[in-house]
């Protein structure tokens, strides 16, 4: 066994950045991949053939291979700067500006929010891909990954882009808000995570108008409408998505006079929100003596009515 074997570009190009933290931009080399690898780890090319089997990167029987990550999260100034380019690239389609219409939002807001809809078109995002990375470095920005043709490009979903902002206004991630539910869910993370030169998301919290003297503040699990409350009436409010435990809430309201916490949902997933809300955050919240309620809306437009209608306290049902 020699340099007979060949080894997929995209796989030596992650190989070299493992084992070697050599930065392959691109494989452009002649020759075989064996050979190209045992040069740049300076070996001979059998000693390199074995290395690559034992450490699993590369079958013999050419059996299915995962691709993991290999990329530190960007800093968020970086990560603003890639996503507002990006979204500067895009369109909103028409059914989905006439859907945040419909659930309250005004042209201002959705334009001030930069609400953008995700390319169909496979070439069109192989060529906003091909643009932003002659432009920035997309190692680290969640969404974006490398084909085998080491182009960049980002996957087809049909819904639109939420940007998560932080508390100082950067673009900490995407969220993708899908047009038909998956997994039970209408809202996943703009992710690259299983992708060549891909990186994950995080669980990112969106936080409005809280500070040190806020009492009281609205939880809930959807960005749109945690928009929209700020949007309407401007309370102190925590959006999130995924989250697993009461630690990140937590996290978002020490040093605060923070004692009334109220989830706002919407009816129809009221139950299976309720039920995930109640074993995963707001179970933990209750003994350390929070005053814990829930409230529901009907329709977002529900924000414009002075009072919400309660439901129960969660006290009487934990």
């Amino acid at each position: 066994m020699s340099d007979i074997i060949k080894i997929p570009k995209y796989l030596l190009y992650l190989l070299i950045h493992k084992l070697t933290n050599i930065v392959v931009s691109d494989v452009e080399q002649d020759g075989y991949s064996v050979g190209l690898y045992a040069k740049v780890r300076g070996i001979d090319t059998k000693k390199a053939y074995k290395e690559l089997l034992e450490r699993e990167c590369f079958s013999v029987n050419k059996s299915a291979i995962e691709i993991s990550p290999i990329n530190l999260l960007a800093d968020v100034e970086i990560r603003d700067a890639v996503y507002r380019k990006f979204l500067s690239m895009l369109k909103l389609d028409i059914k989905h500006k006439k859907y945040l219409n419909s659930i309250g939002f005004l042209d201002s807001s959705i334009e001030k929010d930069l609400y953008k809809s995700i390319p169909k078109n496979y070439i069109k995002r192989r060529l906003i891909g091909y643009s932003l990375a002659g432009e920035y470095n997309l190692c680290g920005i969640p969404g974006f990954y490398q084909e085998e043709d080491f182009r960049w490009s980002f996957s087809r979903m049909d819904g639109f882009f939420i940007p998560i902002y932080d508390s100082n206004g950067y673009i900490q991630g995407l969220s993708i808000h899908l047009d038909k539910e998956f997994n039970k869910s209408s809202d996943i993370w703009f992710s690259s995570s299983n992708k060549i030169n891909g990186t994950s998301a995080r669980s990112w919290i969106m936080r409005y108008n809280i500070t040190e003297d806020s009492e009281s503040v609205l939880l809930t699990d959807n960005f749109l409408l945690g928009n929209l409350i700020k949007e309407t009436i401007n309370a102190p409010t925590i959006a999130f998505q995924n989250i697993a435990n009461s630690y990140t809430i937590l996290k978002e309201i020490e040093g605060t006079n923070i004692k009334n916490i109220t989830f706002v949902l919407r009816i129809p997933q009221s139950n299976q929100n309720l039920d995930y809300i109640i074993n995963r955050v707001f179970r933990d919240l209750i003994p350390l003596g929070y005053s814990l309620d829930v409230k529901y809306i009907k329709d977002y437009k529900d924000f414009f009515e002075k009072d919400f209608n309660v439901t129960y306290t969660l006290n009487k049902v934990a």
